[in-house]
Formats: C-alpha cells, structure tokens, sequence
C-alpha cells in the first residue's frame, strides 16, 4: 500500500511539472488576440495617435498584479458580500503555502527540538482561514443566482474537495502528530532525507493526505488560476504593442493571415488563406449610411 501511494503521489508531482512546461509553450505560441476584443475602459487607446505614447512600466504592471492577486480588488467593488470570503480563503491559502516553506526550511536548519510553538498555530489559522473561506465560497455560489449562472457542476466538487483535504490535513497534524510541532518537522526532516522507508511505512493519516494532494497537483497546470497567470496577464491584459510597419506584431500577423481557414460559415468560405478571406469580405458601409443620413 505504501508503494503504491508513493507512485500515485510522485508521479502526480511528475506529471504536474511536465503539464505545466506543455501548457506555457502552448500559451507562448497561441495567436495574438484582437485588441478591440479586450478594450479596458478608459485607456490609453483613448488618445490620438496612442501608439507613440509611453506604455505601463514593470512597477506598475506589478503592483496591478498585487492589487489585483493580494486583494481581489475587483470582486471587493462588484461582490462584497462574496469578497470576504474569497479572500479569507486566498489570505489563508498563501499563509498556508509560505508555512510549508517554512516546515521544509526550519527541518532543515534549526533544532527540532527547540522548535517554537506558534509553527503549530500558524498551520492551524492558516488551515482554518481557508476552511472558513472555502466553504462560504460554496455556500455563496450555492445560493446566489448570479454566481450560480458562471459556475458548472465541477466547479463546486471542486470546492468539496478542497474541505475534505483541508480536513484530511487537520487530522493528519492535530490528531496524528498530536499538534506537536516536532513531530511534524521531524517527519518532513525524513522526507527532505529521502527515507524510503519512512514513505513506504507512512501511517494511515498522511498517506490519505498525499492521496488528497495528488488530484489537485494533476488538475493544477489546466486549472483557471494557471491561465490566468500564464495567459491572462502577460499576453492578454498587457499585451498592447502597437502594430508598427515591419515590426514584430505586423510579421506575426501577416503569418497568421497566410494560414489555411479550416471552417465555413455564410460569410466565411473555407479552401482559402485568412489573407484572401480578409480582402473578399465586403467593406462596411454602416457608419456611412448613419452620417448620410
């Protein structure tokens, strides 16, 4: 059994990392997006001849990032009611994420022995934050008609799944370890080791656990929050290079035209390139007709 869980576990983490090397070349090669698509309310689009002036700087994309990460600043403005929640689960989740760094750090450096209490109960708020969190985001997208309407069926397993590892962790240090921060630093000492035997011989609680973590590590690289790091705000939210004669997006679009259009509609025909779709659609006249008038 302890091989087995061994296999699942490692070959998930395996997996993970080769789906998600996949998944940003398929994001780095995807075709520019039509920036009339992503208009962002007022921006600088709004100015003549906007190509010319200044765009975002690196400070100022990363602070949007951490406004926007940190904070949820547009469900605060939108949905407060669904906000607070929301980011109890997402304060609670990096509190959680940073106290496993710190487990792996301190097994590694510091007596266990003289290990300090409050490691313990920085699991144990943090463990408790995203439980809070995670089930009034369920509750919340059970009950509000408007949420409910964006959300399939595996959206709210998910949020399921995330109780039941929440509370297979619970177990695995309060019950199992006994709350006691030594055990637990000591145990991770013998993973960071690499004591086989110490993995195949797990007890029942932490093998549980690992078998909880393991879907989440395979559905992790297809997972909304990977595209949207990926996707969503390097070649989407940022993406704002004018397209410039000779330059790098007038090359990558003419490359783009060139390709074969592989479906039909009434006003697209397919056995053509996107270049001679592009030139045969007729020309719109409605603006014409409006100032005619």
């Amino acid at each position: 059994m302890g091989i087995a869980v061994l296999a699942i576990f490692y070959g998930s983490a395996i997996f993970c990392v080769i789906a998600f090397v996949v998944m940003m070349a398929r994001y780095a090669n995807a075709p520019l997006h039509l920036r009339w698509e992503l208009y962002r309310e007022s921006s600088v689009y709004e100015l003549p001849e906007w190509w010319t002036k200044p765009h975002g700087s690196f400070i100022g994309k990363l602070k949007s990032v951490a406004l926007d990460i940190l904070l949820l600043r547009e469900y605060y403005h939108r949905n407060r009611s669904f906000w607070y929640f929301l980011h109890l689960f997402h304060a609670g989740l990096y509190l959680l994420i940073l106290w496993h760094v710190w487990l792996f750090a301190s097994a590694a450096t510091i007596n266990i022995e003289a290990a300090p209490v409050w490691g313990i109960v920085w699991g144990h708020v943090a463990t408790t934050m995203v439980f809070i969190g995670s089930v009034g985001i369920l509750v919340k997208r059970i009950t509000d008609k408007d949420l409910r309407a964006y959300y399939p069926l595996i959206h709210y397993i998910k949020w399921v799944f995330v109780v039941i590892t929440l509370a297979g962790g619970f177990y695995a240090v309060f019950f199992y370890f006994g709350g006691n921060i030594a055990s637990v630093l000591e145990y991770v000492n013998h993973q960071l080791a690499f004591e086989l035997e110490s993995k195949i011989g797990a007890p029942a609680a932490t093998s549980a656990h690992l078998l909880l973590i393991a879907p989440w590590l395979i559905y992790l690289p297809f997972s909304h929050i990977m595209k949207l790091f990926l996707r969503y705000y390097h070649q989407l939210r940022w993406d704002d290079r004018p397209n410039l004669m000779g330059g790098d997006v007038e090359k990558k679009v003419k490359k783009l035209l060139d390709k074969p259009v592989s479906w039909s509609a009434p006003h697209i025909q397919s056995g053509k390139k996107w270049g001679e779709v592009a030139k045969g659609l007729p020309e719109d006249r409605s603006n014409v007709k409006t100032e005619e008038r």
